[in-house]
């Protein structure tokens, strides 16, 4: 059983993400749980603003809750209706992507909308969610996201994200008709130890009866994001699986310009890991 966590920032309409969420839960037999994040209480009035602008805050504030808690039950409701027997609808308030991440360590996959020119900074939320450990679907909101499984394309690079990716992706492989694997041809890192583990996704998905159709990527040909966005729209996939790799600043960490362009990029949903 796969335990399945959409986020949802709308408590009057499902959003691509909650409702290819709640596919998905219904497809493979999992279980949903849907995340509404509020803003946390105001702790103090705006400079300058008279009293009464405090008293309307929290009034606001308070509504907000009431209203995101009583959608729980048409949300389970709703749920059922497709089949799901499990189903929950939790409220929090605060950041969204440490809500995101406390409740993500009761889940096998997060699924969020990545929204048309990355309004409301979906993209910083995604990133942040995979840096933080968790496998994340990104649904795009202008884009087919339908949930299905015939055309999976797993763009696989050798980093542990991909690896990671790969393997969270396998109720979705088991039931696709087609799977085709896009590697990008080794780079010798010459301080690697000769006896190092290695990782062949070829033979790992075969092992397990999966037929895959294999694709090599040279790396010095372009970008590879473009590259494996091509490919997946050239095959006609209904769904992307690829790693996501981060690099580390002075007082941030961040997304690679990799994954950046795929989340940004990509036309079906993407299933991701860092």
């Amino acid at each position: 059983m796969i335990d399945i966590l959409a986020y949802s920032n709308d408590v009057q309409v499902w959003t691509p993400a909650v409702r290819y969420a709640a596919e998905l839960a219904a497809n493979l037999g999992g279980t949903l749980t849907a995340l509404h994040v509020a803003a946390p209480w105001p702790k103090r009035e705006p400079r300058g603003a008279p009293p009464s602008v405090m008293a309307e805050l929290l009034a606001y504030a308070q509504e907000e809750i009431r209203v995101a808690s009583h959608t729980g039950v048409r949300f389970v409701e709703w749920a059922r209706g497709l089949g799901i027997e499990s189903a929950a609808w939790h409220v929090a308030m605060g950041d969204v992507a440490e809500a995101l991440g406390v409740a993500g360590n009761w889940s096998d996959l997060i699924v969020v909308d990545r929204r048309t020119g990355d309004r409301d900074g979906t993209t910083e939320l995604i990133a942040e969610t995979l840096l933080a450990g968790h496998v994340c679907m990104a649904v795009p909101d202008d884009g087919d996201a339908n949930v299905r499984f015939d055309r999976i394309f797993v763009a696989f690079d050798g980093s542990p994200g991909a690896v990671r990716a790969l393997h969270a992706s396998m109720p979705l492989l088991e039931r696709a008709q087609n799977v085709l694997l896009l590697r990008r041809a080794a780079q010798v890192d010459r301080r690697e130890a000769p006896m190092s583990a290695t990782f062949d996704p070829v033979d790992w998905l075969r092992a397990r009866q999966i037929v895959v159709r294999l694709e090599t990527l040279d790396p010095e040909l372009g970008s590879a994001g473009q590259a494996s966005l091509d490919a997946s729209s050239r095959n006609r996939a209904d769904l992307l699986v690829c790693g996501a790799r981060g690099k580390s600043g002075l007082d941030e960490e961040r997304l690679d310009a990799v994954a950046r362009h795929v989340l940004a990029c990509s036309g079906v949903p993407a299933l991701m890991a860092a």
